[in-house]
């Protein structure tokens, strides 16, 4: 039944207008975020009770590679910066298996098509549970080595047997490719859940569509940090500000992107189905 009806999903709504005109792009964004906005903070809340674990994965991994390599060793600073980037890792690579649950409840949704928020989510997480346990590892992996890779060639460099030109182009290719790496997220979970593929091929996919739509992924890249700074903002004025991350941080960042990807990949099929 709902609390006063407002969690009610069962309770029909206006419905669309037939003879209304068909909106596109962002209007389409917007029109879509405020008809299922409740749906999405009910998601964004699932989402976050199955990610306790992994922010203290991703918290740890964090701090470590600031202890590492940050010239800035107060601890508090780490803290901090250490929670600010957990956040960031998991609205932009997520967390296995309840990533891929996130991203088919936020495709039907993109895709205006019926979703039970909580049952999908959980069932399509079971249902990917390999392909996306493998991703979560792998970003445990890929990560930190791009992370030091660049660290090590552009604050370290100088003390290389190798010319500063270099050393400073290595480091500035391990930062290009950790951005790549980045931005294949925006495919990797809608792929997963939309087509039925090997791992290796689901990557390569991935990869190849990043390549292929680079502008428009870095476009959607800073409109989607857009979103996450003004979440982070709110911090400065309270603390407790913190808290709407997980009551729709994560979702409605991850749909910025799953929205765009979701109009790629249908780009996609229909172009294969014509051949």
């Amino acid at each position: 039944m709902g609390f006063f009806g407002m969690f009610n999903f069962d309770k029909p709504g206006k419905g669309i207008d037939p003879d209304a005109p068909e909106k596109r792009g962002f209007f389409l964004f917007f029109d879509i975020f405020i008809r299922k906005f409740w749906r999405i903070v009910t998601l964004s809340l699932s989402y976050t009770l199955l990610c306790v674990p992994v922010f203290f994965i991703y918290f740890a991994m964090t701090t470590f590679l600031q202890n590492a390599f940050s010239p800035i060793k107060d601890p508090q600073f780490i803290t901090y910066m250490g929670t600010y980037l957990t956040l960031f890792l998991l609205c932009f690579l997520g967390a296995g298996p309840a990533s891929a649950g996130q991203a088919y409840v936020l495709r039907n949704f993109s895709r205006e098509t019926h979703a039970w928020v909580w049952d999908d989510f959980v069932s399509h997480a079971k249902e990917n549970i390999k392909q996306g346990s493998l991703m979560f590892l792998l970003d445990l992996i890929i990560i930190p080595l791009l992370v030091s890779a660049a660290s090590l060639y552009l604050m370290h460099g100088g003390t290389m047997p190798l010319p500063p030109v270099i050393t400073m182009a290595f480091g500035f290719f391990a930062v290009f490719l950790l951005f790549i790496y980045l931005m294949m997220h925006f495919f990797v979970y809608p792929l997963m859940v939309t087509l039925d593929m090997k791992f290796g091929m689901l990557l390569k996919t991935a990869m190849q569509l990043t390549l292929l739509k680079l502008p428009q992924c870095l476009l959607i890249f800073v409109i989607a940090g857009v979103v996450f700074a003004a979440f982070l903002a709110l911090y400065f004025v309270n603390v407790a500000f913190i808290l709407l991350f997980g009551a729709l941080g994560f979702s409605l960042v991850t749909f910025v992107y799953v929205f765009y990807a979701m109009r790629v990949i249908d780009e996609m099929l229909e172009e294969q189905n014509r051949l």
